[in-house]
């Protein structure tokens, strides 16, 4: 038996009773949503792409980037700029943001030493917590090795300015170009800790003899 014909007439009378059930959204709503869409696009390409502000924390660089400033658990905050991402225009002394190499959750900021095709002296990783306590006399950290590299093409070679506590370039060796996320312009948080690096050129020649632990 054929199944029973619907006539058109009853199946667009169907259809309007169904369309005028569908839930009407306010305009005042649409606007809304719009305009939080364009807000949360537009701060993530300003982000992405210009610059943003962010906590750091750590004394590898101290006291360039001061640490705990004001109370060891404070946070420091630092000027990024994203123009710089994937390693453009960066040069030697500056400061720079990037993925860790080894552990991609982590993001670190340390000072470049050496460019594709640059020969760098390679450092002791220096202390360790268990250094925490000792004298000058009782550690062997910092010390130059009778090693030179050569930074490989497409890398870069970073090391922290409190070099006794930092690990960097000397533990997981050249840094790639492509997991650096930006250039460090200067602190802005604190402001007792305020300073602007810019693109100027920070670094100084080491010297020998006595070393002073600097905690933040």
């Amino acid at each position: 038996m054929p199944p029973p014909r619907i006539r058109l007439a009853d199946l667009l009378s169907r259809l309007r009773i169904h369309r005028s059930s569908a839930p009407i959204i306010p305009i005042g709503f649409k606007r809304g949503a719009i305009l939080t869409g364009k807000f949360f696009l537009t701060y993530h390409l300003i982000v992405s792409y210009i610059g943003t502000i962010g906590p750091t924390a750590g004394v590898s660089m101290c006291p360039t980037i001061p640490n705990g400033y004001g109370g060891f658990y404070s946070n420091t905050f630092i000027l990024q700029s994203r123009l710089h991402r994937r390693g453009r225009n960066i040069h030697v002394g500056d400061i720079i943001v990037f993925t860790h190499p080894v552990n991609p959750r982590s993001t670190m900021a340390k000072r470049v030493i050496g460019m594709p095709g640059d020969f760098v002296s390679v450092f002791t990783p220096g202390r360790r917590d268990e250094d925490v306590e000792k004298e000058e006399s009782e550690g062997d950290w910092g010390n130059v090795e009778e090693r030179v590299i050569q930074v490989p093409e497409g890398h870069c070679w970073v090391a922290g300015d409190n070099l006794d506590w930092s690990r960097d370039s000397r533990v997981f060796g050249p840094l790639p170009l492509a997991l650096v996320k930006g250039k460090v312009l200067g602190v802005v948080w604190p402001l007792g800790a305020w300073n602007w690096f810019g693109s100027k050129s920070q670094l100084v020649d080491a010297k020998a003899g006595e070393k002073e632990w600097v905690g933040g």
